[in-house]
């Protein structure tokens, strides 16, 4: 599965991880799905979960409809710079290596 960090605000990302969401919707969502979502905080610079993206389902208003499943809340936010990055992406950032190998810490 791949891996990637996926830039997100604050409110969609509390309604994700607390159950109140089950999609997310983008206007270019990933191409490599389903994929292990890291969820990354725009203006934290902090990881606070993760999930896993399905394939894009159907084209609404606000995007393609991306299901989100096995949601997971950490315990204390992980810094973007232990997925290798130095910010967070503007939209989503793929963290593995062609060969699969994985950016994390």
């Amino acid at each position: 599965m791949h891996k990637l960090v996926l830039a997100i605000s604050a409110e969609h990302a509390d309604a994700l991880l607390d159950g109140a969401r089950d999609a997310d919707h983008r206007t270019l969502p990933p191409a490599r799905l389903p994929a292990k979502a890291y969820l990354a905080v725009v203006g934290t610079a902090a990881v606070v979960g993760e999930c896993t993206l399905g394939e894009k389902t159907t084209r609404t208003k606000a995007g393609w409809t991306l299901p989100v499943t096995n949601v997971r809340r950490y315990k204390t936010a992980k810094p973007i710079t232990s997925f290798g990055l130095a910010k967070i992406p503007r939209s989503f950032r793929y963290v593995e290596r062609e060969d699969g190998a994985i950016l994390t810490a």
